[in-house]
This record gives C-alpha cells, sequence and structure tokens, in this order.
C-alpha cells in the first residue's frame, strides 16, 4: 500500500478513539498553563487573554464536548465555569458575540440541556437581536474585535452559523424570522457563482462591495458551509442546494490534504483548521441527504488527513493558519482549531450529530 492509500484509507474507530483522547487530555495541560486566563493561541507558548476575545467560546465548547464525550459532571461544570466569564461580552459591539456564546452556552444548551447554559445563550440570542440593522438587513459586524471604523457598515461570514443557530435556540419565530433575514443578506453581500464565498463585505450607499475574492480563503468557504447547513436544516429549500453548492466547490477547489489558506497565495502558509470545519460540514450535509455517503467519505478523507499529518501530534492540533502580528499568519494552536477538530472527530465516531454544532 502506497503512502497516499495510507494517507487516504478513513480512521477506523481505534484511530479515532485514540485523537479523540489525546485532544481531551491536552485540554488539562493547557489549563494548568493558562489557569484562569483564556488560551488563544500557542506558537511556541500560549497566549492568554484575560477576557476571552473571539476565541473564548471555543475555549468553553471544549469542556462541553468533553462533558458529552464522558458524561462527567465536573466536566460541565468547568465548562459553565468559562462560559460565565464571558459573560461581560454580552453588551460588546461585536457580531462575534454569535461565536463566543454560541459555542460557549449554546453547545451546553443544544447538547446537555444545561439550564444555566441556555440562559446565557437566550441572553446573547437577544442583545444580538438589538443589533440587528433593519436598513442592512442583517447584524454588522461592529466595531470591536476588528471591526474597526466600518464595522456598522460591514458584515462577516464567520459568525452565520452561530448566529442561526443561537436564534434558533428557543424556536421563537421571531428570532428566526431574523435569522432568515440575515442569512438572504449574507447571500447578497457575499455569494459568489459555483458556491463560492467571499467571507466579507462592506456596504457603500445601498451596495454589498466583497472584501475578498469569492472562495479564495478556505477557512471563509468553510465558515459559509456551516451556516448555510445551517440555514438548510432551519429553513428548508432553495438553501439546501445553496449548502451543496458550496461543498461541491470546496471539493473541486481543494485537495484532501491541508488547504492553502488563500488560493490566491500558493507560496503562503496551509490550513488545516479549515479542513477540519469542512468536515463537519461534509458530515453534516451528508446527514440530509438520501445517497450522502459519498460527502461522508470526502468528510473522512480530511479528518485522516489531519489526524495521520505532522500537524496532530499527542493532541497538539497545530493547524490553525492565524494572524500572530499585522504582517504574519502562520499555523498555531488554538481553541478554535482543536475545538473543530474533535467535534469533527467525534461527529465522526457517533458521538454527536454534527448538525447541532
Amino acid at each position: 500500500m502506497s503512502a497516499f492509500e495510507v494517507l487516504d484509507r478513513p480512521l477506523n474507530s481505534a484511530e479515532t478513539q485514540r485523537a479523540i483522547e489525546a485532544i481531551l487530555s491536552r485540554l488539562e495541560q493547557i489549563e494548568a498553563v493558562c489557569g484562569e486566563g483564556f488560551p488563544l493561541y500557542n506558537d511556541g507558548a500560549w497566549k492568554v487573554s484575560a477576557g476571552g476575545s473571539w476565541l473564548g467560546g471555543f475555549w468553553a465548547g471544549l469542556w462541553w464536548l468533553r462533558a458529552v464525550h464522558y458524561g462527567r459532571q465536573a466536566d460541565r461544570q468547568q465548562a459553565l465555569r468559562i462560559a460565565e466569564r464571558l459573560r461581560d461580552k454580552l453588551d460588546s459591539d461585536t457580531h462575534h458575540r454569535s461565536l463566543i456564546f454560541w459555542y460557549g452556552a449554546g453547545l451546553g444548551a443544544q447538547l446537555l440541556a444545561d439550564p444555566e447554559a441556555a440562559e446565557l445563550a437566550q441572553q446573547a440570542a437577544q442583545r444580538l437581536a438589538h443589533a440587528f440593522d433593519p436598513v442592512l438587513g442583517c447584524i454588522p459586524l461592529g466595531r470591536e474585535m476588528g471591526g474597526g471604523a466600518q464595522g456598522d457598515r460591514s458584515l462577516s461570514i464567520d459568525p452565520l452559523a452561530a448566529t442561526l443557530n443561537l436564534f434558533a435556540l428557543g424556536n421563537s419565530p421571531d428570532l428566526l424570522s431574523l435569522g432568515r433575514q440575515h442569512l438572504h443578506t449574507s447571500f447578497r453581500a457575499c455569494a459568489g457563482s459555483a458556491g463560492a464565498w467571499s467571507s466579507h463585505a462592506l456596504d457603500e450607499q445601498g451596495q454589498w462591495h466583497v472584501g475578498d475574492p469569492a472562495g479564495d480563503w478556505s477557512r471563509g468557504q468553510a465558515w459559509a458551509m456551516l451556516g448555510l447547513g445551517v440555514g438548510a436544516r432551519l429553513y428548508g429549500v432553495p438553501f439546501h442546494q445553496d449548502a451543496q453548492r458550496a461543498s461541491q466547490y470546496w471539493l473541486r477547489s481543494r485537495s484532501v490534504h491541508a488547504p492553502l489558506n488563500r488560493l490566491g497565495q500558493p507560496d503562503g502558509p496551509h490550513d488545516p483548521c479549515a479542513a477540519a470545519m469542512a468536515s463537519l460540514a461534509l458530515q453534516a450535509q451528508a446527514l440530509e441527504l438520501a445517497d450522502g455517503q459519498v460527502l461522508q467519505q470526502e468528510a473522512g478523507r480530511l479528518l485522516a488527513a489531519i489526524v495521520r499529518s505532522d500537524d496532530f501530534v499527542d493532541g497538539r492540533f497545530n493547524g490553525h493558519c492565524y494572524r500572530t502580528s499585522a504582517t504574519t499568519e502562520h499555523k498555531v494552536e488554538s481553541a478554535c482549531g482543536s475545538f473543530f477538530l474533535l467535534a469533527a472527530l467525534m461527529a465522526w465516531a457517533g458521538e454527536l450529530d454534527a448538525r447541532l454544532i
């Protein structure tokens, strides 16, 4: 058997469980280093934030997944403690609140029916609803956490899935309606041709102008795939077809191995985190299709390539292409990258429904 055939062979159950256990064990090592701070990224040493920034929710999310895997109350309590430390982000002027509170609290409500997590997630959903701009027809990115002076007129695709999930959590018709409007505006602002998506756009006098070429940024395309999958589950036709087109674009434009961070920069770094996100999105979509085996197989190939690569060693996933300075992007370990790899592995193992993440 050739080296390529070994890499492409799907993960067996023992290999999958070893990878899951390694990531979960890694959480204790990270906590020992970071203490009460939030681990942002590790490129030789952990960069720790007192407030969590946009990555804080993923740190809680990892512990929610650990609670699902082991069924232990202690892990659930740890996840909730971390989520509570994020509460002061409820009124931050950023759409990234969706990422913070869906992965930080919504998951606890969705996967474990935790009432305290549900209360925090519902507060976040209400704050996001108040931030909805009826003129733009969406929740703008906001001025904090990188939004800047144009944040009030900007739309980012990154929080789409988290926003739709938060709005659906309580099954409120008003919030579901806002989610549909935000989804429609995301199409107007960021959808390109043949399933390719831009990651952000700016409204100028009622016209949306994209900020990057459609389909170029791998993680942006993966964020779109996740968001469209949630949109298809919540709102049905025609979003099923849109989700399929976005997935097919990914499969046409990227190899099974770590995708380039940006297709237009062939000498630039790769982003295995985007592949983990795409695997989760493909697994979710496969569950919605009568003939979803092909997508499931592709999702498995992406996971196998990650787990058998040098980017994943002893539970450390050094796979998130991250901007650590104004001029530098490279692969680091992050709460976000580890979360999506763990979620995709647990879905592959049948421990959770990929559509609920």
